[in-house]
């Protein structure tokens, strides 16, 4: 019994040490809820995402996914220059801040290029880790000072994080299919053409 106690007592104080800094007030939810996506190797897909912080003033700093898979190259949008965004209660913020994932946009928390020799049925697991620094008055504050008025730097949020290389669509298969027997059936023509 001591020993089991022991047991637990260890996988409870490795949890609250390795599990990534969060503050009360702050939530992450990637869309679809899940966090599951899937695309046609050789395809883009991508996270949309809804990050809500009722205290202070979050500015996200970069994103990642986190994965030991090699099935594609992630990018992240969210901590991108022309997406800056203050999420907190007031002055120039908002408490919720919501996008879609959009590639041509490049809105949302960032794009996922699955590798174009993927197999279909190939999974990457991971998580989106997101980095973020708070203030105590907002960046888009006309008194904000960089210097004195940060709270904590390199704070991190995370949720879990799927890419499934999906089946091509019948549609465009039975299309690639019909185009090239229509290519190599114009060849055929043209070679083999009575004189």
């Amino acid at each position: 019994m001591r020993m089991k106690t022991n047991f637990l007592q260890v996988i409870v104080t490795l949890s609250i040490f390795c599990y990534p800094a969060t503050h009360a007030s702050t939530s992450f939810q990637l869309d679809p809820v899940g966090g599951s996506i899937s695309g046609e190797a050789g395809r883009t897909v991508g996270w949309g995402f809804t990050l809500i912080n009722t205290e202070n003033y979050l500015v996200v700093t970069s994103a990642i996914f986190d994965s030991p898979s090699t099935l594609g190259d992630f990018t992240d949008y969210i901590s991108a220059p022309a997406n800056f965004f203050v999420v907190g209660p007031e002055q120039g913020g908002s408490t919720v801040w919501a996008q879609n994932f959009n590639a041509g946009d490049q809105t949302g928390v960032g794009s996922f290029s699955i590798n174009a020799g993927a197999v279909p049925g190939d999974i990457a697991f991971g998580e989106i880790i997101l980095t973020y620094d708070l203030f105590a008055v907002s960046p888009n504050n006309p008194t904000f000072n960089p210097d004195t008025d940060g709270i904590s730097f390199g704070n991190r949020l995370s949720a879990f994080a799927t890419v499934v290389t999906a089946v091509p669509e019948p549609g465009e298969s039975a299309l690639a299919v019909g185009l090239l027997s229509l290519t190599g059936y114009g060849l055929f023509r043209r070679r083999y053409r009575p004189n």
